[in-house]
């Protein structure tokens, strides 16, 4: 099935043009210094800056002295980062990991021989800020080719949240199988889905996969795709988070838990936070009706997997529904055009002016 112009393999490898690049890297050191006094130093490294890649933290934990984050250079690769701190007699050992992922063929151009070397001189730049080194911000991203983020210093981002949370029939392990982009072929209406990397060929911890219903839904933004960055998939303790990364101008970060209710039944807890990283992503956040549809979009995946577990068959979608969205991402395109074509005449005009 095609949309937005692509042929979905829905979870086969096998029938992608092109298989994604993945590179890792780590990094370990010890600090003459306390955990807490070394923790203290990690969030201004994560700090918005402009250039080609920007970073988005996804995890912050003092108390276990844990963060994670995302590198985005949107529409060509992801990368996560894991730091851990650990208190040791001689101070802190400091323990970093990384992982970098093509997201499209045009990404694939930046793996090339001299890949890993700079990513081990990023990581060996994390270490040395860890250490109190002063070290420049250019050095904290991967430099290579490819479009820039967007992301401007003056630029202050809008962010938008939703939780639901519901209780259904179902041992908490199985419920928590449906979550993976494979499982929802079964019970998600009208779900399509294009697998970009996966070493079980299912969810797991690092898998990558798109998905076109956030944008329709949710973000009324015409052809434009949602990346699906699994940043942990723990099936014992039933927790799926995930960076989702719509076009270049918004991310989201989602949490599915999953937790035992007793009498075979279980409660599902979803969440999603939507950050604009760029001035069109504030539009979109800001604009009326944006939050409702987020919690729409969260309690629509909560009541088709009640109906799931209860029933055995997909909820399916009104006709009338359908096409009301398919109504309200015409308007949107529209509007897009129309406010591209301003723009642009707006810009010769006033260089005309001049």
């Amino acid at each position: 099935m095609k949309r937005n112009g692509r042929a979905w393999n829905n979870g086969k490898l096998d029938l992608s043009p092109a298989k994604m690049k993945r590179k890792k890297g780590n990094c370990r050191a010890t600090v003459g210094a306390p955990c807490e006094s070394v923790f203290a130093l990690i969030p201004p490294l994560f700090a918005p800056s402009h250039g080609e890649t920007h970073w988005f933290v996804t995890h912050n934990i003092p108390g276990a002295h844990h963060v994670g984050a995302v590198l985005l250079k949107p529409e060509l690769a992801i990368g996560k980062l894991e730091i851990e701190l650990a208190a040791r007699d001689e101070g802190t050992s400091v323990s970093l990991d990384f992982v970098y992922t093509a997201i499209s063929t045009q990404g694939n151009a930046l793996f090339d021989d001299e890949l890993e070397g700079r990513i081990q001189q990023m990581l060996c730049a994390f270490a040395e800020a860890l250490q109190g080194r002063s070290v420049a911000p250019g050095e904290l991203r991967l430099p290579g080719q490819g479009q820039t983020s967007g992301l401007q210093e003056a630029f202050r981002p809008k962010s938008a949240s939703a939780r639901y949370e519901i209780v259904l029939r179902g041992g908490a392990d199985e419920c928590f199988a449906l979550a993976c982009p494979v499982a929802e072929l079964h019970w998600i209406d009208d779900w399509q889905f294009h697998l970009l990397f996966s070493d079980s060929g299912r969810n797991e911890d690092d898998c990558i996969f798109i998905e076109a219903v956030s944008g329709f839904a949710v973000h009324r933004v015409a052809r434009s795709d949602t990346y699906w960055y699994t940043t942990l998939y723990d099936p014992a303790a039933r927790r799926f988070h995930a960076v989702l990364l719509t076009g270049d101008f918004i991310i989201g970060r989602w949490t599915l838990e999953v937790d035992p209710q007793g009498d075979g039944r279980s409660r599902m807890r979803f969440a999603l936070t939507d950050t604009g990283l760029t001035e069109e992503g504030n539009r979109i956040i800001l604009e009326s009706g944006f939050e409702t549809r987020v919690a729409n979009m969260l309690r629509f995946i909560a009541s088709s997997a009640k109906h799931y577990t209860e029933t055995g068959e997909i909820l399916r979608l009104p006709a009338k529904r359908k096409a009301k969205l398919a109504l309200s991402l015409l308007g949107a395109a529209v509007t897009q055009h129309v406010r591209r074509w301003f723009n642009t005449t707006r810009y010769r005009g006033g260089a005309r002016c001049k």
